[in-house]
């Protein structure tokens, strides 16, 4: 009896050690959501002797929260009192506070706490409950965040405020400042001003993904608007260290064409200097230069909450990082080399050298000479920089590398061969941040405006500035002509009015029921007025503007390079099938009609569709000329204008 008593006693020593060796989980009945009636939330926990405790303000659950003692009703959300909306001392212009009830979420969170004081991973959820989403917000992705709101609202620690930060520092001020310089709280920056966040993405085809990370405030003067940019991050110290969700549903991989679904982080992006007007000038720029040889974030709208509130409109970005270029093109994260604004921000300290190198070279090289050219092409990628450009010039960035602001470039640091074409180790551009462009301030004026002679002939620029490359650049003629061929491409193809007019209408349908309401929670009061014609007139301006652009934009070209007549050539096609020209990846339309200039040629590409077969190229008039009018890709040499058809059989 003794034995079987020692026996039994050691079998029950396992049980528990077992018990305590398992990580404690606590479980919500019910994901984040929308539920037509009241939820009866069940939690859990894989340890009976646990206790759960659970907040409802979105507050972290301690011994001192709620004990959970059975299911929790969760009813009516419209029923629920904002309480964060009503905070004010988020900037230093006026302390707008709406009037207007916005749909609401009920915020769950809870720990199980085990007797021997281990504790649970917190689960963290929102309900939105009486609420129809189809109604509400149609197929646009939510995200919710949850987090303690001293992390946001703290007067010494919270991030979103003026805070202690901004005491400090304006009795300082010997001069009267502006709004927007106003430093504060959520003007810090490091990980020190990193706090931690519940994120939930409920995404448009009804899947959801939720995890922990950390989010700090981003952007420039922005951030000193009611709205605020914020960025997430995962970290292994909150959980996982990647988001293995496919968070952007069209993004591609460029390594094998899958979809990506792993990221490090994205922003919730405000709209920066656009946010109180078209709100998309940036993803909108973004979209239409996809494709071309930059780097273009994936974008996408969503609707924001914190802790149940309704925090607006945002457009969620994905972000540049060496694990971006590590889950687009396969290469080693930790070969990665990142310069932003003159900055180092990814790789070693030692890599700064490699940029400088690489800069001095290309700034002040004798880059007429055929010889120093080729080195310098094997150090930056020529066809990235003359389009990266191209796109500045055209939609008129105030506020872009020629300002010395809002540039980045990467390349690999030893070079991989066979990952992929763009492990080699130059240096490529990435496009982000074009929302002080396209008369933003202006509802769309200045399109005819001489932005390219404002950079090439100013001799105002300081050391480390890319307009010092690209001026130096330009005194070569192979990579003048490339730059011009880029200009040209960005208008006819890329840029092209039928194509932006498109993509204004699909972004247009995405925003522009949702934006009036994110202006009605956060001002300023003169737009809340009449918020719903402020923002038509403001996607308006933004239209009109790139329809001037693209009617003024060779005229610019031409002047400010001092070339040649532009030449308009049209592009018939007859049967099934498209044309491509100068190995862009976007078709030009039937009797799409081209700006070009002569001193460029074109490059054609033929490509029947299924079941067609292309029969060959005809030009309208013998001053221009087809290298081989059989061939699917071949050069056409021009003199005046003329009319390029395309057969396909």
């Amino acid at each position: 009896m003794k034995k079987i008593s020692i026996i039994l006693t050691f079998v029950l020593c396992l049980l528990l050690m077992s018990v305590a060796a398992s990580a404690l989980e606590v479980e919500l009945s019910h994901d984040s959501g929308f539920y037509a009636d009241t939820v009866t939330l069940r939690i859990t926990c894989d340890n009976p002797r646990a206790k759960i405790y659970y907040t409802l303000d979105g507050s972290e659950p301690d011994e001192s929260s709620f004990v959970y003692e059975g299911p929790l009703s969760l009813v009516d959300s419209s029923t629920r009192v904002d309480v964060l909306t009503k905070i004010t001392g988020t900037n230093s212009a006026e302390n707008y506070i709406t009037d207007t009830d916005f749909p609401t979420g009920r915020v769950v969170r809870a720990v199980a706490i085990a007797p021997n004081g281990e504790r649970s991973v917190i689960a963290s959820a929102t309900y939105f409950v009486g609420y129809d989403r189809k109604e509400l917000y149609g197929d646009t992705a939510i995200v919710c965040l949850v987090t303690d709101p001293d992390h946001l609202f703290d007067y010494e620690t919270g991030i979103y405020v003026l805070g202690k930060v901004f005491d400090q520092w304006a009795p300082q001020q010997t001069e009267p400042f502006e709004d927007w310089q106003a430093q504060g709280n959520f003007s810090q920056r490091g990980k020190e001003w990193e706090r931690p966040v519940s994120v939930t993405i409920l995404a448009s085809d009804g899947t959801s993904h939720t995890q922990d990370m950390g989010m700090r405030i981003k952007g420039g003067a922005s951030r000193g608007f009611n709205q605020k940019s914020i960025r997430l991050i995962a970290r292994e110290e909150y959980g996982d260290k990647n988001v293995n969700f496919p968070v952007f549903p069209q993004n591609v991989r460029e390594a094998d064409g899958g979809i990506v679904s792993k990221y490090k982080s994205f922003t919730l992006r405000s709209g920066a200097n656009d946010m109180q007007f078209a709100k998309i000038r940036d993803p909108y720029i973004t979209n239409l230069a996809e494709g071309m040889r930059v780097e273009t974030a994936a974008n996408m709208p969503v609707i924001a909450f914190i802790n149940g509130e309704y925090w607006g409109v945002y457009t969620l970005n994905e972000e540049y990082t060496d694990k971006y270029i590590q889950y687009h093109y396969g290469i080693d994260d930790n070969n990665v080399i990142m310069i932003k604004v003159g900055e180092l921000e990814e790789g070693e300290e030692s890599d700064y050298d490699l940029f400088l190198a690489m800069y001095d070279f290309i700034a002040w090289e004798d880059m007429e000479d055929p010889d120093v050219y080729a080195q310098a092409c094997q150090m930056l990628d020529m066809g990235s920089f003359a389009d990266y450009w191209a796109i500045q010039f055209y939609v008129a960035n105030e506020d872009g590398p020629d300002k010395n602001n809002n540039w980045q470039m990467w390349r690999v640091r030893v070079p991989e061969p066979g990952t992929h074409p763009y492990a080699d180790g130059r240096w490529r551009m990435m496009l982000y941040d074009t929302d002080y462009s396209s008369g933003v301030y202006s509802d769309g004026d200045g399109a005819d405006q001489d932005t390219i002679s404002l950079v090439l002939y100013s001799d105002e620029y300081e050391e480390y500035n890319p307009a010092l490359m690209f001026q130096n650049l330009m005194l070569n003629e192979e990579f003048r002509l490339e730059f011009i061929r880029a200009c040209c491409d960005v208008r006819n193809v890329y840029f092209s009015s039928g194509r932006a007019d498109a993509m204004l209408k699909k972004m247009r349908a995405e925003y522009e029921p949702y934006v009036p309401d994110s202006f009605r929670r956060f001002g300023p009061q003169w737009i809340t007025w009449h918020p719903e014609g402020h923002y038509a007139s403001k996607l308006d301006g933004l239209g009109r503007f790139f329809q001037r652009r693209s009617s003024a934009f060779s005229g610019t070209v031409k002047t400010s390079l001092d070339l040649g007549n532009v030449l308009g050539v049209n592009i018939r096609i007859r049967g099934e099938g498209e044309v491509y020209i100068n190995n862009r990846n976007v078709p030009v339309p039937n009797n799409a009609r081209l700006d070009l200039f002569p001193e460029c040629g074109l490059t054609v590409t033929a490509v029947p569709a299924e079941g067609a077969t292309f029969t060959g190229w005809e030009v309208s008039h013998d001053s221009a000329v087809v290298e081989d009018p059989t061939a699917l890709t071949t050069t056409v040499t021009f003199s005046r204008v003329f009319t390029l058809t395309a057969t396909f059989e």
